[in-house]
Formats: C-alpha cells, sequence, structure tokens
C-alpha cells in the first residue's frame, strides 16, 4: 500500500479510546446516569407518530438553538452547535489558524487540542501547568509574547486535572490578548462559574459546552459554543452542514427541558465527588488533587500496576503511561455511590500488594 498520508502528520498518533470489559466504567468522565425516563418516553412517543429520520436534519439546529438560548441566558444568534464539542475545536481551528501560526493550550489537558492544530496546519505549542497543576498564567503571557499565537484554548475545568482558571484572570488574559480564546467548559456544570458571562465585555472570547458530562448524552454527540454574534458568523463559515442529526438534537432539547433531573443528578456528582476525595484523602500511599468536574486525578506509587489489577476487578479508570506530567496518576470518574464504594474498597485491597 502506498503511502498517502501527509508528510507533516506521519508522526501523528490517533487518539484512541480505551475498549475492554468492565463491571464498572470509570475511565472516560461520562456520566453515571442514563437518559431520563421522561425524555426517553416522549422521544419513543415521537418517533412511533412518525420520526422525519428520512429527511436531513435542521442545519442550524434551529429549535435545540433557542433552547440552549433559554438555558444560557444568550441570544440564539451567539450559539453554534455542533457534534460534540469536539468537532466544534476542530471547526474554530480551521476557522481562525493559518498554516504556521502558533495555537496555545496548557499541558496536561485535553488531547485534541494539539491533533486537530496539526491536522489544520498550525503549531501546536504547550503552557505547562505548575507542579500542584494549576494554571501558570505568567507562562501564558509569556508564550504569547513570543509566538504570537492566533488561538489560546483553556480547558476549565481542565481535564485530567480538575482545576479551574478563576473568570477575574481568565478575563485579564482574554482583553490582553489580541487573538481569541476559547474557554473549554465540558465540565461547567459541576462547577460554580461560567465563561459565557465574559462574553457581552470580551468579543474574542468562545465558550465551549457539551451535552455529554453533566447531561448524560455522550452517545448522541451534542456540544454547542457561545461567543459574540460577529466572531459566530465567521467560525460558521467552516461547520459542516447536517453534522447533528435530527434525533440527537430533539434529544438534547427534552433534556433541558427536563433539567429538574439534571440538575439533580448534577448535586449527586458533586456531593459523591467531595465524599470521593475525602475517603481517597484518607487513604496512605494516596495523593488526591482537589477538583472542580465530574472525576478527581491522583497520584500513587506505581499506577500502571494498580491500573491493571483494578482492570482485572473489571474497574475501568484511566491511566496515562509515558506522559512525564502524569506520571503514577489516575484519573477517576465519579459514579454512583455503589461504584464509587466498590472502587474504593478495591483500591485499598490493592494497595498494600503495591511494592
Amino acid at each position: 500500500m502506498n503511502d498517502y498520508l501527509r508528510s507533516d502528520l506521519k508522526d501523528l498518533k490517533p487518539y484512541r479510546a480505551n475498549v475492554a470489559p468492565y463491571r464498572i466504567k470509570m475511565d472516560a468522565n461520562e456520566s453515571p446516569f442514563d437518559m431520563p425516563d421522561r425524555v426517553r418516553k416522549q422521544l419513543a412517543e415521537e418517533l412511533l407518530a412518525g420520526s422525519g429520520l428520512n429527511l436531513y436534519p435542521d442545519s442550524d439546529a434551529t429549535g435545540l438553538r433557542k433552547s440552549i438560548s433559554e438555558y444560557c441566558n444568550v441570544h440564539p444568534d451567539e450559539i453554534i452547535v455542533g457534534a460534540g464539542s469536539d468537532e466544534l475545536i476542530q471547526v474554530i481551528i480551521n476557522a481562525l489558524v493559518d498554516r504556521g501560526e502558533a495555537v496555545l493550550y496548557p499541558s496536561p489537558s485535553f488531547g485534541m487540542y494539539g491533533i486537530f492544530t496539526r491536522i489544520a496546519g498550525g503549531i501546536p505549542l504547550e503552557v505547562a501547568l505548575k507542579e500542584d497543576f494549576c494554571y501558570d498564567v505568567d507562562g501564558f503571557y509569556k508564550a504569547i509574547e513570543l509566538y504570537k499565537p492566533k488561538l489560546i484554548f483553556i480547558c476549565s475545568p481542565n481535564n485530567p486535572t480538575g482545576n479551574i482558571l478563576e473568570l477575574n484572570k481568565l478575563e485579564e488574559l482574554t482583553k490582553n490578548f489580541s487573538g481569541v480564546v476559547a474557554v473549554d467548559e465540558a465540565y461547567g456544570e459541576f462547577c460554580e462559574y461560567s465563561a459565557v458571562e465574559l462574553i457581552e465585555q470580551c468579543p474574542n472570547i468562545v465558550v465551549l459546552k457539551t451535552f455529554s458530562k453533566a447531561m448524560g448524552l455522550a452517545g448522541l454527540r451534542v456540544g454547542y459554543l457561545i461567543a459574540n454574534k460577529g466572531l459566530v458568523d465567521q467560525i460558521n463559515a467552516v461547520k459542516p452542514p447536517y453534522n447533528v442529526s435530527s434525533f440527537s438534537q430533539r434529544a438534547a432539547q427534552l433534556v433541558l427541558e427536563n433539567m429538574d433531573i439534571i440538575r439533580d443528578r448534577i448535586s449527586k456528582i458533586i456531593n459523591e465527588r467531595e465524599r470521593l476525595y475525602t475517603e481517597l484523602n484518607s487513604v496512605g500511599g494516596v495523593h488526591v488533587y482537589p477538583s472542580k468536574a465530574n472525576f478527581l486525578l491522583i497520584r500513587v506509587n506505581d499506577a500502571d500496576e494498580i491500573y491493571e489489577k483494578l482492570t482485572e476487578e473489571g474497574i475501568l479508570v484511566r491511566n496515562f503511561p509515558g506522559n512525564q506530567l502524569l506520571k503514577d496518576c489516575l484519573r477517576i470518574t465519579v459514579g454512583t455511590s455503589e461504584d464509587n464504594d466498590i472502587f474504593l474498597k478495591t483500591l485499598k485491597q490493592i494497595l498494600p500488594s503495591i511494592r
């Protein structure tokens, strides 16, 4: 087979999701709760009445954008809907970054910022977090001065560390930067703030959000971005048509119409996160980092061996082999109270056997 791949992408490693049998899944930051019964029933009734799936979906997701606008208190024209926020990250980069232009993002953080930048022909540049995984804001200012980037990604709460960049620091960074700052708030519902409130005074900010985490629709791939209309119009120029299915759009709408259920679930996950943090903090040989997301990052002795033993017990968590910044770290998605108890019990049984 001839090698047709672009020469500048020959060493690019694709993002690989873990596929393994499991009893408890705590590796991908998904919600432990399925789609609410009320939503499933409504979707089933509508499908039986006539699906309309023989027709293309609304390319502009008009109804869903209206529902999102009411949820986020913004105008529908300030919203773009995508197939997960992953697609929108790529759309933003494709719209704004010329070949050879730099894109800054924190490290460790979500790997797709760098991958999509390389695919677009941009130059991905990491700004390391501090030793305690706090944001190094001065490091971003130095990188801006040195590399003159076109785009900055800020993941807040950050994946996989769980920490945030405070709004006042984010606002200052955005106002002192001539390019665009994209704030990835995939886990925003699990903390007490959102950068959406900065959009009016910061016309160069984009906020990315998703239905995959708190809303529990990871399997339907629905995300959205919020920015001022002028920036939305520019980004929309490269958005693929018909990118979110009719079924996914309607399911997301119905979830927003049932936010009482979702808010109750978010509260339960936050309470479990704090309980899990307290429990892990009391376990010898475990260092746990504070988190504002639906997961916790822990540092242990020999994370690879603990990961393997947990996998043998049917408990999937996320490890980071070969990543020196996350050496001996594991990321634990917050599950139900029952799943969290099983994980804690199993971890405590495993730790004494680790050299």
